[in-house]
Formats: structure tokens, sequence, C-alpha cells
């Protein structure tokens, strides 16, 4: 079972403080907290310093309880930025199935996109005593995380976007191989010379590998990166449904749209029906992700193999041996996807 955590409101108990952590480290108060903060202009040495400090007075924002790593609980901590989205709720079911079978319960956060609403979930989990989180981020600020690793010692996994963190497993898909797959059939088999694309957001690390990928692939075959040719449209279905708008209106308009993930495809899909356009005949359309409505639209379109539940499943997995204490280095699995042809792109 999974429980969802609302995470409006919650509180927590005190304990260690800034002060004593500060008596112990010999600096100010105001240098362990920009230290904690993973704030600049503090020096290496003082740095290690507090969180040696830190770690043996067992130090513990008000967020968390100090009897946070003494007992077990058979509780798994997931965080996810959408659990509406195909994506992120199908690798929460291959974490689910995997746990279960393990005797672990798992707790499911919700962050609604929202990197405040982020970092309170990884707070609460911890103040939940779980044995380990598996965190799809989407924070900019990797410091925040970094020194909840450092301090804690908790198990993670982060899927799906990767971060600058040395200490944890990660498990992503082959964002650059599989944007290079279906932009190569593009080129080889149907010979499109203009192809667009309509991209993640590129300070994540799945955005920017995806729209690396295509431009690998045009790169290598001396096709040209027009600029005007790539939108970024955030995941979401109403950006797409513009940024269609925006390349169909082109004097020289594209031959064929990459949607790099299937939620944007929809918002480019309906655009395209809405304005009288025929897919493929007046532009093909390709997509990175494959769900039951992919291959039931009109034309059913040409996509990569389904691995969200893979990437769940060997998540879970990774934090499972992590939690056994089994590995010994930091891993990172990348999981590859098989092209799925289909009609959209112009094949029978």
């Amino acid at each position: 079972m999974v429980d969802i955590i609302d995470l409006r409101s919650f509180k927590f108990m005190k304990n260690v403080t800034l002060k004593d952590v500060a008596k112990e480290s010999g600096v100010s108060v105001s240098t362990v907290s920009r230290v904690l903060n993973n704030e600049k202009f503090v020096s290496e040495k003082v740095k290690q310093s507090v969180r040696v400090a830190a770690k043996k007075l067992n130090y513990e924002p008000e967020w968390t309880a100090r009897s946070l790593r003494l007992r077990k609980t058979n509780i798994i901590g997931m965080i996810i930025p959408n659990v509406a989205d195909y994506f992120f709720s199908s690798i929460v079911l291959g974490v689910e199935s995997y746990f279960r079978k393990n005797g672990k319960e798992l707790i499911l956060f919700n962050t609604s996109n929202d990197e405040k609403i982020e970092e309170k979930a990884i707070k609460l989990a911890i103040s939940k005593r779980v044995e380990g989180i598996i965190l799809a981020t989407i924070s900019k600020n990797n410091g925040t995380i970094k020194s909840i690793m450092e301090i804690f010692g908790i198990p993670f996994v982060l899927v799906d976007n990767k971060i600058d963190a040395s200490k944890a497993d990660f498990v992503l898909s082959d964002d650059i191989g599989g944007s290079f797959k279906l932009i190569e059939h593009l080129i080889e088999v149907h010979g499109y010379k203009r192809i667009a694309c309509i991209s993640g957001p590129l300070d994540e690390s799945s955005g920017f590998d995806k729209l690396c990928g295509y431009k690998k692939v045009l790169n290598e075959n001396n096709l040209p990166i027009i600029d005007d040719y790539i939108k970024i449209a955030d995941w979401k279905k109403s950006k797409a449904y513009i940024a269609t708008g925006e390349l169909m209106a082109m004097e020289e308009r594209p031959e064929a749209i990459y949607c790099a993930n299937a939620n944007m495809l929809i918002g480019c899909y309906r655009y395209l029906n809405e304005h009288g356009f025929i897919v493929p005949r007046d532009v093909a359309v390709v997509t990175f992700d494959d769900y039951d409505f992919v291959s039931a639209m009109n034309p059913p379109v040409t996509t990569l193999q389904r691995i969200d539940l893979k990437i769940g499943e060997k998540a879970a997995e990774l934090l499972y041996r992590r939690i056994k204490g089994q590995p010994s280095d930091y891993r990172e699995l990348i999981i590859d996807a098989d092209l799925i042809i289909r009609k959209s792109c112009g094949c029978v």
C-alpha cells in the first residue's frame, strides 16, 4: 500500500541547537548556519569542522526527530514532482511492487513541481524515520540535498534528473541515445531535414540531454541546428500547444516535430488537429514516451519502448541493497529503450 502524505502542515520536535554545533566546532552560529545551508564564502576547512561537529552531536534541525537513525521502520520515502504524470506514476508502481515483495511500505510525496515543497518533503520523510528515499528532483539548489545526505547519511536513489551529488545512486533513462534513435529514424528512413524539437526545461538533466541527443544526430548528419526550431515547453501540454502553433506558422515550417515527452505530445497533436493539419502528410511527429494513449492516437505515434516500470524497479533494488549495506561504490544506471515504429513518422 502507498501512503500519500499531505505536506500542507506538520510540526517537528526540537533538538540539538545551532549554538551547540557552533560551540563544538569553535565558530559562530551564523557560520554554522551558512555551512548547513550550503552558502558560499565559507572555507572547506570550516565546512568540514562544522559537519563533523553536527554529526558528532547528532544535530538535527527542527524538522526531524532525534530518534531518526536509531530504529528500523521498514518505510521507504518516495518523492516525485507530479503524481498525475504518466511517467512518474509508473515509476511509483515499479518501486511499490519491488518493496511490497520485500516487506517494506512506501510513503509517497507529491511536490507539484515546487522546489520548496520538495525540500519540505525530504525533511518530512526523514522525520518519519524512513530507511531510504527515492527522489525525482526538480531542484536547482543541489546544495540543500547534498547537505542532507552528508549530515544524515540516509540512502538516496535519484531518478530521471541527475544533480551534482556524490553520495547517491542514480537510475536514468538514456535521454541522449533515445533522442538520437528517434531523430535518426526521421533522417535516414524518411529523409527529413527540417526537424523541430519541443523540449523540457534545460536546467533539468532529462530536458538538457534530450536536446543534446537531438543536436548530436543533426550534427552527425551535417544538418543545421536552427534555433527557431527548438521550443522549450517545460513538459507542459499548454506550452507545447503554443510551441506547435509557432512552428507551424513559420514561413519554412518543419517537416517533422520531436516531442521530448508524451505530455507535450498531447498539446502538439491537439494544435495540429484543431488547425486542420494532417499527420504525417503535413508534418511528421515522434515522441520519447510510449503510453496506452500514444498508440491510440490518430495516427499512432512513433516512440520509444516504455522503461518507467523498469526504472522504478531498478531504483528500488539499488536502494534496498544500499539499505542492506551491500554496494560499496555509488552507481549510475542508464536504461536504454528500443524504437517503436508507427504511422505518425510516415511509416506504413
